[in-house]
């Protein structure tokens, strides 16, 4: 285990880049593949924890702040998903399936490290342009936005969630910027460093990743 760490710790961008590539293309052709479908399914849990450790193995500054700062995310996402599922008032009437593994208040903890994966690649790729900077949180919510789009019909395919009578409602998409923006205005506030080149690749690749499935999953 050592020197799997080890291994990972000395990697560079652009080998780490190279990895996540094949990573996406080998867990896209699982899916696609029927036979290996249901395997490729109970791991997206590892898969999210892959991604989100290679992350923040090159997220650039580690101190008191950026560490709460990610909790705080991971918590309040959690929250706010808890109660839009308890309540049906948030984001419409929808429940958790069994891909995202454990949950709290009917909400996997996933969720939390999710959004906090999506949300920073997003303020990344949009830092990238110093021109956009002043615009953060609303482009994070466009852009998150965006990705929940593509997403959904395979997230109801890969029973990660499930909405009432199938259908997913505008309101959905409201949260989604909102809650995006929320989470990107707070990058901006407290100046967190989001200077990582890998948070743009896996924001990248998860997006080319769903809309693949989108158009060919069944």
């Amino acid at each position: 285990m050592n020197k799997l760490i080890n291994y990972f710790k000395n990697l560079e961008a652009k080998e780490a880049t190279k990895f996540l590539i094949i990573f996406y293309v080998v867990g896209t052709t699982g899916f696609l593949i029927p036979q290996t479908r249901s395997l490729f399914e109970m791991l997206i849990p590892l898969s999210l924890a892959i991604n989100l450790f290679m992350l923040l193995l090159f997220h650039p500054k580690y101190d008191r702040k950026h560490l709460i700062f990610f909790a705080s995310v991971i918590v309040f996402t959690i929250a706010v998903e808890a109660i839009g599922v308890k309540t049906g008032m948030l984001f419409g009437e929808y429940h958790y399936g069994k891909s995202l593994s454990v949950k709290v208040f009917e909400t996997p903890i996933l969720i939390g490290f999710n959004w906090l994966m999506l949300s920073y690649g997003a303020v990344y790729l949009i830092r990238t342009k110093p021109a956009l900077r002043k615009f953060v949180p609303l482009l994070t919510g466009f852009l998150m936005v965006g990705y929940d789009y593509i997403m959904e019909p395979v997230a109801m395919k890969t029973d990660m969630w499930s909405w009432a009578f199938n259908t997913i409602p505008v309101q959905n998409y409201i949260m989604w910027f909102v809650i995006a923006a929320i989470v990107g205005a707070a990058f901006e506030l407290f100046n967190i460093n989001a200077n990582n080149r890998i948070a743009g690749i896996v924001f990248i690749l998860q997006l080319v990743f769903f809309a693949i499935l989108n158009l060919f999953l069944p």
